[in-house]
């Protein structure tokens, strides 16, 4: 049964942390610094973003967690599957406009110009 969603950055984000410091040290740091109104305590992305009460349940109920794929594997999902150039342009702007850096796109594919053939992988090629 899953109370609480969150992205698999933040779920990596936890880990990390586990391997250095102990959930009690952790939620500590994390209520404190969310008491005091800090909004970048954390230097791992994501982290800033969780609720006292989903990063305990990340630390102590895991189990009861589901991890959701995050706008970026959203975004790179669908300009790995766009059908023109346009829309992938498209992609590229939303992306930039939620301040994803755009490099996460290039490379994903190569695109044939002249007759608008939807993407093709690079290594189809």
């Amino acid at each position: 049964m899953t109370i609480v969603m969150v992205t698999k950055e933040q779920s990596d984000g936890v880990k990390q942390l586990l391997k250095t410091q102990t959930r009690e040290t952790i939620l500590n740091k994390h209520s404190e610094a969310k008491a005091k109104g800090i909004a970048k305590f954390w230097g791992i992305d994501g982290l800033n973003d969780l609720s006292n009460e989903k990063m305990a349940m990340l630390l102590y109920n895991p189990n009861l967690v589901t991890v959701e794929p995050s706008l970026e594997d959203h975004l790179r999902d669908a300009y790995i599957g766009a059908k023109n150039q346009d829309f992938a342009d498209g992609l590229v702007m939303a992306a930039t406009l939620y301040g994803i850096n755009p490099s996460m796109f290039e490379g994903l594919v190569e695109w044939v110009p002249e007759d608008q053939e939807p993407a093709v992988e690079p290594d189809q090629a």
